[in-house]
């Protein structure tokens, strides 16, 4: 089964241009369209992306923290070669397998979704 990152966006900005305001100082929240590559559907991830001078001027209190990516700098092109090594990393035999895999990067629109 071959998955693919299918699209990047955010609520906030376009991430295909999107440039902080400080270079070393930044978060933003990526929306991930990740699905199957013979297929036209896909699931959506989020993952906040930011760099550690933006941890330390932004968290106070102590937090457990997942679905993060810690950068230097914001460069979209390693970022989702980031991204797509974890989906290769992550692929399974079947796409409830790999989403659940995915969750554990990733927060996955359907995790915790009971039927």
């Amino acid at each position: 089964m071959k998955v693919l990152l299918k699209s990047v966006g955010s609520i906030d900005y376009d991430p295909a241009t999107y440039l902080p305001e400080e270079s070393n100082i930044f978060s933003i929240t990526l929306n991930l369209s990740i699905g199957l590559a013979d297929s036209n559907g896909a699931d959506y991830f989020d993952l906040l992306v930011c760099t550690p001078e933006w941890l330390s001027k932004s968290i106070w209190e102590p937090e457990l923290i997942r679905h993060m990516l810690i950068v230097r700098k914001y460069d979209l092109d390693e970022i989702k070669d980031i991204i797509n090594k974890c989906i290769e990393k992550c692929t399974c035999d079947t796409w409830l397998e790999t989403a659940q895999k995915l969750s554990r990067y990733f927060a996955w629109e359907y995790e915790d979704y009971q039927s």
